[in-house]
């Protein structure tokens, strides 16, 4: 199984995709939180652009929430940050969220020529990786896997790399990886002991313990405690049964 990871979205670099399956993992927080609303009983997520685009599908879809940040805040106006607590049941059960965020909705669109589009995370690794063996099981027109980690405007991030490494790792050694899939899997390997604190003493750790959002650090870097994989079909994200 060959997987190509990238940095960043926005990557200047986008490999061809029409033959793959696109893995995007933004650990702090998008991805993480999307597998939280699923689990907690959103209908969908529709990943947009920009607030004023999350605005306008907000008039096709009433009902809907809007969600997401600019800067890890919630952008004014919106009901819904980026945090995964505050994709509660009782706020998003049933509901779709119209999602936009400064990393992760970007790398999905990114993504867009792919035929299959999953969102991975810390919390529902294991989930993530079971599905992926089975679809190449399966399907023998899928010639291979590129993980595009969010990265934080445009730059490498530690937590989704470590998140890449922990991917790559779990598929075991029969995968032909990228130096950047290789360096993944070796920084994982070396810090799952102590993932947590890997992810407390990075740059974009440091920025959300500082705005206060230290539980949402600790929740996104626990892994295999959703048994959820998002895909991207159709405009929106949904749980893969």
């Amino acid at each position: 199984m060959q997987i190509e990871v990238l940095p960043s979205a926005g990557s200047p670099r986008i490999p061809y995709l029409e033959d793959k399956l696109v893995i995007v993992i933004d650990v702090l927080r998008a991805t993480s939180t999307i597998v939280t609303a699923l689990a907690n009983g959103c209908q969908a997520i529709v990943p947009v652009l920009t607030s004023e685009e999350a605005l306008e599908k907000r008039l096709t879809l009433p009902g809907s929430l809007l969600g997401g940040e600019r800067d890890s805040l919630i952008i004014e106006g919106f009901d819904l940050g980026n945090s995964p607590f505050d994709y509660v049941p009782e706020k998003v059960g049933g509901r779709r969220v119209i999602m936009t965020t400064t990393n992760g909705t970007r790398a999905i669109r990114d993504s867009i020529a792919a035929p299959m589009i999953w969102m991975a995370s810390f919390v529902n690794m294991q989930s993530i990786v079971l599905a992926i063996l089975r679809e190449f099981e399966r399907n023998d027109k899928l010639q291979g896997i590129v993980v595009i980690c969010a990265g934080t405007e445009e730059r490498f991030d530690l937590p989704d790399i470590l998140c890449a490494g922990m991917f790559i790792d779990a598929l075991g050694s029969n995968v032909i990886l990228n130096d950047l899939g290789e360096a993944a899997r070796m920084l994982y390997q070396c810090s799952e002991d102590h993932l947590t604190d890997k992810i407390r003493s990075s740059v974009h750790g440091k920025k959300l313990i500082s705005l206060g959002f230290e539980r949402d650090l600790v929740y996104c870097s626990t892994p295999n405690i959703l048994p959820i994989v998002p895909v991207f079909q159709d405009g929106e994200i949904v749980w893969l049964t």
